[in-house]
């Protein structure tokens, strides 16, 4: 069966999985759940951003559709339950870091841009 690659395998591409587990490590906090990881609460969380999904069981619902693509992302389903309490408890830091990173790298890659962000 051939593999060809999603659009959000393409995407992920911008977020080195190393860089994405040695920040993980680093902004780290509380004990691991058993079977969910950071990357996966990512991968799940931008499939959400980008498809317009509002609520947990919407969110669970289009990944659980997904499924079958997951294993190629490096990702795992996650419950509704989990993604809940990742959300609640794990740090925002995490994230904050690595957008400065992928904002660092779009400034190396066209340095006449001048990136602006607008708060709503």
């Amino acid at each position: 069966m051939a593999h060809c690659n999603t659009i959000l395998s393409q995407i992920l591409r911008f977020v080195p999985r190393h860089e994405f587990e040695s920040l993980a490590n680093r902004h780290h906090t509380g004990r691991a759940f058993r079977t969910a990881t950071r990357w996966s609460q990512f991968v799940t969380m931008a499939m959400a951003q980008l498809s317009g999904r509002i609520s947990l069981r919407d969110i669970v619902g289009n990944v659980s559709t997904q499924a079958h693509r997951l294993y190629h992302l490096g990702s795992a389903k996650l419950t509704r339950s989990n993604l809940a309490r990742m959300n609640e408890s794990k740090p925002y830091s995490l994230y904050e870091a690595l957008f400065g990173k992928l904002l660092h790298r779009c400034q190396y890659l066209a340095p006449g841009h001048q990136f602006r962000f607008k708060n709503k």
